[in-house]
């Protein structure tokens, strides 16, 4: 719906002022003028004084009507507006991001600038001092303007590789921002990323190596077209990435694993060219984070050498200094000199081992390390911070290892080995034992319940404490400190804890008969058995974890026995049923004669207290007497606590009474 306003309507308006108001003219319906509406400095009260001046309270209804429908096409109009600009205004959004993120680059650039500023004027006084030796202004003007000139030109050159990087890859700048020193080291292409369960392939990704960081790019089509456009996904830290050679096997030959944190990713590679071109690449970044320059020194001046730039080396005093010294002094000052560039190059060596998970010749390394350390007179505290930070990295990793569950003997007693060279016995144990805890859930998880349970608590027991027992053979053989031994003592009843849970849950709870549950208990003693032959009993365990349960059991079967007798007793006539023979009882002969009279409910008590028995003679254990004796009488006294109910209510004959009484004396 589209008002029109005529061209002609303020000259009718004044005619219509001039000839006067005619009654035909009250009457009529105002029109809408959306060009007053849309003016900038509308007055809506001047506005309704103005129309609804001469109008009529219908014809005002009518105008309100009018305006709500202009209302709802303005509405629908700027519903369609906002659609056809969708996309400029997302267009314009994403601009304004980038001008957001410009400008925190130029204000960083600024900075920078500042603080090149200041170190212009410390050299400008280191100047002033050289000028006073001879021949010093001359050489320190040149060291300046070398200085300058390579560092304007490094920063280019770095900053044209992160603009070719964010040129061509979509998104690149929100993953790998703008920072001093960061540069690209390499990038290799047309990579599969690999699901670590299945071994399928995901999707085809390129990898982006910088100095500080990975940048993971992802193909993606582009419309309809088949041209393809590469988006960023994901960045790491390479400082919190750990990236390793997976060759295991030969169809794992060229994949490589990256571990960032909880989360796992595999890669495979065409050919073994190009996945050692992304190791070699890995390690140059890697080497070159290790070698940055410490962060107290100013993000705008060029990096130093490599063997000053390490957090663990000690800075290196000038030539010139060196010559004013004594000949003792500069002897000294060599030795000291050549020791830290040997420390230097070996840590230098431990990162490569490192990071290809070299972990024997990590160690071997670090034992010369240390060596090193001791024989040098005093030792500086960033260098034993910087070897024990790697020592720290490198038994995380080998840690990370041994927590892995079903590794095989040689594997564990390997990193076992290396942990305890480097220092790390405690954890070695810890993570030792959790494996073997982890071990043991995997394997029970691999059973199947298929309704016999018999079967499966006899392979729960096997799979239990077979393991058990060869996690105290490997324990014995690996920790040989007399001290962890309670370590070991406290993981046995752990598991064994755990062992009960599940027999418990199976056997206990699901209300098996006694037959069942003797026989589960006899597989697991068997198990138990074998373990004690290997020189750890653990039988009294058993017992403390099963007593509970199976006098439980007991109490049980006793009440579902009482609840059956109070039901016969319920329903019995009191008369006569049966006759038992006193032949092989002198005193019961002497009170009752040949044969003694019962009731029904009294043969019924015989018939259950028979039952009882047959089924405890399964699991009668010394343990178990105390408990089996209190439910037989617990079961007879209630029978004679409900013939007692029946006798006081005094509804029942003298016949039945007498046969009652008999009954009860025969109990």
């Amino acid at each position: 719906m589209t008002l029109r306003v005529p061209q002609d309507a303020p000259t009718m308006a004044a005619a219509a002022q001039k000839q006067g108001p005619a009654p035909e003219a009250q009457s009529e319906i105002p029109a809408v003028s959306l060009s007053r509406l849309t003016k900038s400095d509308f007055q809506p009260e001047e506005y309704l004084k103005e129309t609804l001046k001469t109008v009529q309270e219908k014809n005002i209804r009518q105008f309100r009507k009018a305006l709500e429908d202009a209302r709802k096409v303005a509405s629908k109009n700027l519903q369609k507006n906002v659609y056809k600009n969708y996309e400029s205004f997302v267009f314009i959004s994403k601009e304004i991001s980038g001008m957001e993120r410009d400008m925190q680059l130029l204000r960083e650039l600024l900075l920078n600038i500042n603080q090149v500023g200041d170190d212009l004027m410390d050299e400008d006084e280191q100047s002033i001092m050289d000028a006073e030796e001879p021949g010093g202004r001359v050489a320190a003007l040149g060291r300046r303007r070398t200085m300058r000139m390579s560092m304007a030109n490094q920063q280019d050159m770095f900053k044209d590789q992160l603009t070719k990087v964010w040129r061509t890859i979509r998104d690149a700048q929100r993953f790998v921002p703008f920072a001093p020193n960061r540069h690209v080291v390499g990038d290799v292409r047309n990579i599969s990323e690999l699901s670590p369960s299945t071994m399928q392939t995901r999707q085809k990704v390129d990898i982006v190596v910088l100095s500080d960081m990975l940048l993971l790019a992802v193909r993606k089509k582009r419309g309809n077209y088949a041209q393809t456009i590469l988006v960023a996904e994901r960045s790491f830290l390479l400082s919190d990435v750990t990236v390793a050679d997976v060759s295991d096997s030969s169809r794992a030959g060229n994949m490589v694993k990256i571990v960032n944190r909880a989360e796992t990713f595999l890669f495979g590679f065409k050919s073994t060219e190009a996945k050692n071109e992304f190791l070699m690449l890995i390690g140059h970044a890697k080497a070159g984070i290790f070698g940055a320059e410490p962060p107290s020194m100013p993000p705008s001046l060029p990096p130093p050498l490599p063997n000053a730039a390490r957090p663990g080396a000690v800075p290196v005093r000038s030539t010139r200094s060196r010559q004013s010294a004594s000949g003792a002094d500069d002897d000294q000052e060599s030795m000291a000199e050549g020791l830290r560039s040997r420390i230097d190059e070996m840590l230098d060596a431990l990162d490569i081992h490192i990071a290809r998970r070299e972990f024997t010749d990590a160690t071997t390394l670090v034992q010369r390390l240390k060596r090193q350390v001791a024989e040098s007179p005093k030792p500086a505290a960033a260098v034993l911070r910087a070897i024990d930070t790697h020592i720290a990295e490198l038994s995380r990793l080998i840690l990370t290892d041994l927590l892995i569950p079903c590794s095989p003997r040689k594997q564990v007693a390997a990193n076992v080995s290396l942990l305890h060279q480097l220092g790390w016995d405690k954890e070695a144990k810890e993570a030792f034992l959790a494996s073997r805890s982890a071990t043991i859930k995997n394997r029970t998880r691999q059973l199947k319940l298929e309704g016999n349970t018999r079967l499966y608590i006899r392979e729960l027991a096997i799979v239990y404490f077979r393991l058990i027992r060869n996690t105290c053979e490997w324990y014995s053989e690996f920790f040989a400190d007399p001290t962890m031994i309670s370590a070991l003592i406290a993981w046995v009843r752990q598991e064994m804890a755990g062992y009960a849970v599940i027999f418990r849950r199976h056997v206990f709870h699901e209300m098996q008969k006694f037959q069942v549950i003797a026989s589960c208990l006899n597989h697991t003693l068997a198990e138990v058995d074998i373990l004690g032959h290997a020189g750890l009993d653990l039988k009294f365990m058993l017992d403390q974890e099963f007593f509970p349960d199976l006098t439980g059991c007991i109490r049980s079967f006793e009440g579902r026995c009482l609840a059956l007798l109070t039901k016969a007793v319920a329903g019995d006539s009191l008369s006569v049923a049966s006759k038992i023979s006193t032949a092989s009882n002198e005193n019961a002969a002497r009170l009752f004669g040949a044969q003694i009279p019962i009731v029904a409910s009294v043969s019924k008590l015989d018939e259950v207290l028979t039952d009882f028995g047959n089924e405890l003679r399964f699991i009668v254990r010394d343990s178990l007497y105390g408990q089996v004796v209190a439910s037989v009488l617990s079961i007879i006294e209630g029978v004679l606590k409900q013939f007692l109910t029946v006798l006081r209510k005094g509804s029942n004959t003298h016949a039945q009474e007498l046969a009652l009484l008999v009954s009860t004396q025969a109990v």
